[in-house]
């Protein structure tokens, strides 16, 4: 999550941009709305994941203008970030869709944000969104068909299951 930008380094001061997402909960199979708050921003690159983790978590669909979503470790959408350096500001809208297997109990929203080349933030982060109560998420898919029965059993049965 670190920028190219060769001799340039992040900056040291909070960062005046706070992650707002449009939910108390997730739940597997429903859109999560997030925006990054604060002054107009040229770059970022905004990634969910389980809290304490850093391998980015669900994907990120239809991404707003002036954007593009990324590859992550074979994930098409793990990640979305600028596709040029057009300004963005609080009215720009990304949505996550939650892992249907293996959903943590909480998620976190952790984003770079660039005003400029020469100024941006590491590490701006979100509280954390919890699972939804009584929401089951199976632990893996294995093929196409296995995970429409796998899907099935859960949807009925929470054997096997984490919760």
């Amino acid at each position: 999550m670190m920028p190219r930008h060769s001799g340039v380094v992040p900056q040291s001061n909070a960062a005046p941009y706070t992650i707002d997402i449009g939910a108390s909960v997730y739940q597997p199979r429903t859109l999560v709305k997030v925006r990054i708050l604060g002054p107009q921003y040229r770059a970022f690159l905004l990634q969910a994941r389980k809290d304490g983790d850093t391998s980015p978590l669900g994907s990120w669909q239809n991404p707003p203008e002036n954007t593009q979503l990324l590859q992550c470790f074979g994930n098409l959408g793990a990640a979305v970030t600028h596709s040029n350096t057009a300004a963005k500001n609080n009215s720009t809208t990304f949505l996550w869709f939650p892992p249907e297997t293996a959903c943590p109990t909480a998620v976190k929203f952790v984003a770079t944000v660039a005003q400029s080349r020469e100024i941006y933030w590491l590490n701006v982060r979100s509280y954390p969104l919890p699972k939804a109560p009584g929401i089951a998420c199976c632990g893996v898919k294995f093929t196409y068909g296995i995970s429409i029965i796998t899907t099935l059993l859960c949807s009925f049965l929470i054997t096997g299951c984490n919760s």
